[in-house]
């Protein structure tokens, strides 16, 4: 039988920790301020029942780390009729509220993993700080030697607006428009790699660390469920980055015309509310995935790493979340 216990800090002071050996720490969730912190437990165990008191310990600091950005919003509550998260495939999985910058639910949350392209989040977002997106550029990346990697369709010689480079990256996950925005934004490869790892440093994703643009395989090219929620909860305040994420077809046209698709169409037609953001695969990162839905005001992202159903888990992650949480103060 399942009993669920929500402790209070002051219960959190007696507590014992060797209690805590039935409980499934996927199912942890919590909030933390300076008055109070809530713990939610699940503890299966034949021999309990709701007449008996729950003693867990505390959650441990580690669970989550990583810095808490500035709320816009008061953090939701757990329903008390709730019912346990849904058991994904992947390796690391994350559920995320967007106003408060809470962590819902996590397994893995900051395990460092391959991200593949959901680098390129990142990517688009030094590239839209740089400005002047209607700026035309020419690139010298062929994809034609790209053999086995998703692209835009670049020639050397072509002229396209950076804008179009951003389509060509974010919508087909095209890893030659991604070489061609970093040439184009910080004149090499080596210097737009600089600037994504300040861009991690000054959001503080201390589990981030890039090598190149496009999120192919590459040595010590890491990140965490955690810190791709937080870079795209940042990425989703940038008005050309959510209108790029929300769309389903492109057209660039500069020396020629190339019309790209979007490779996320299954999020945006099968989650009801889907506003984003990013699909990714190699062999090593597996398949990997940020989606984001918004219902009632309020935006929640799940971040799945290496998860063949990677689809299916967060679509079913983000609906317990919405149905699980409540806003009402």
């Amino acid at each position: 039988m399942t009993v669920r216990r929500v402790l209070t800090l002051a219960a959190v002071g007696a507590l014992a920790a060797s209690l805590l050996t039935g409980c499934d720490m996927r199912t942890l969730s919590f909030n933390t301020s300076a008055a109070s912190v809530a713990l939610h437990v699940n503890v299966a165990s034949a021999a309990q029942t709701s007449s008996v008191p729950l003693v867990a310990a505390p959650p441990e600091p580690a669970a989550v780390v990583g810095p808490v950005p500035a709320a816009w919003g008061a953090a939701p509550h757990m329903r008390v009729d709730a019912p346990q998260a849904p058991n994904g495939a992947a390796v690391s999985i994350l559920l995320f509220d967007e106003a408060s910058a809470q962590v819902l639910y996590h397994h893995n949350g900051n395990e460092p993993l391959a991200p593949a392209s959901l680098t390129k989040i990142a990517t688009a977002i030094v590239a839209i700080e740089h400005g002047d997106l209607d700026r035309r550029v020419t690139t010298d990346v062929d994809s034609r030697v790209m053999r086995g990697s998703t692209v835009m369709g670049l020639i050397p010689g072509d002229e396209f607006t950076v804008r179009d480079l951003l389509y060509g990256m974010m919508l087909p996950s095209g890893n030659d428009a991604a070489l061609a925005i970093g040439r184009a934004t910080s004149g090499s490869d080596a210097a737009f790699v600089e600037e994504m790892n300040k861009l991690a440093a000054r959001l503080g994703l201390t589990g981030t660390h890039f090598a190149n643009p496009h999120g192919l395989n590459a040595p010590g090219h890491l990140t965490s469920a955690h810190d791709l929620a937080l870079l795209s909860r940042y990425a989703m305040t940038l008005a050309d980055f959510r209108a790029v994420v929300t769309t389903t077809a492109w057209t660039a046209r500069g020396s020629r015309d190339i019309a790209v698709t979007n490779v996320i169409n299954d999020v945006l037609y099968s989650i009801p509310g889907a506003d984003g953001v990013k699909s990714g695969f190699t062999r090593q990162a597996g398949r990997t995935l940020v989606a984001s839905a918004s219902r009632n005001g309020h935006r929640l992202y799940a971040v799945v790493l290496n998860d063949q159903q990677r689809l299916t888990d967060a679509s079913a992650l983000l609906e317990w979340g919405f149905r699980s949480f409540d806003w009402t103060p």
